[in-house]
């Protein structure tokens, strides 16, 4: 993740920040009305944290570009059509056959950094 956030140019102050934010993040548990003792978090983030959809947006943006130079499908203007959302990403193609592979596609590229697809053919 810290090597996405370099490529995309984010200062390194700012990526030792949330390296410390990952890396040395410490909660505690209220269960009812008793709170735990605090204790260190060792990987990842709280869902509720805030640089949680900052960091899957980097990794949704560098999977996406690492996928787009090897696809096909529809061409407007030159560029590929992608809608995407939050976590939602639309790929518009002309054939079952280019979705298919599309979608594959993607599913590896993302894989490589951690991201799960699931994808839904509507």
């Amino acid at each position: 993740m810290f090597n996405i956030l370099s490529e995309f140019v984010v200062p390194m102050k700012l990526v030792r920040l949330i390296k410390m934010c990952v890396n040395e993040t410490y909660i505690s548990v209220e269960v009812g009305k008793l709170l735990s003792d605090t204790f260190p978090v060792r990987n990842g983030l709280e869902q509720e944290d805030a640089l949680l959809p900052l960091l899957f947006n980097f990794a949704l943006e560098y999977s996406i570009r690492r996928f787009q130079i090897n696809q096909n499908g529809l061409k407007l203007n030159g560029t590929h059509q992608f809608l995407v959302n939050a976590d939602d990403v639309n790929i518009m193609v002309r054939s079952a056959h280019t979705m298919e592979k599309n979608t594959e596609a993607l599913v590896v590229t993302s894989k490589e950094i951690g991201l799960e697809v699931n994808s839904d053919r509507t």
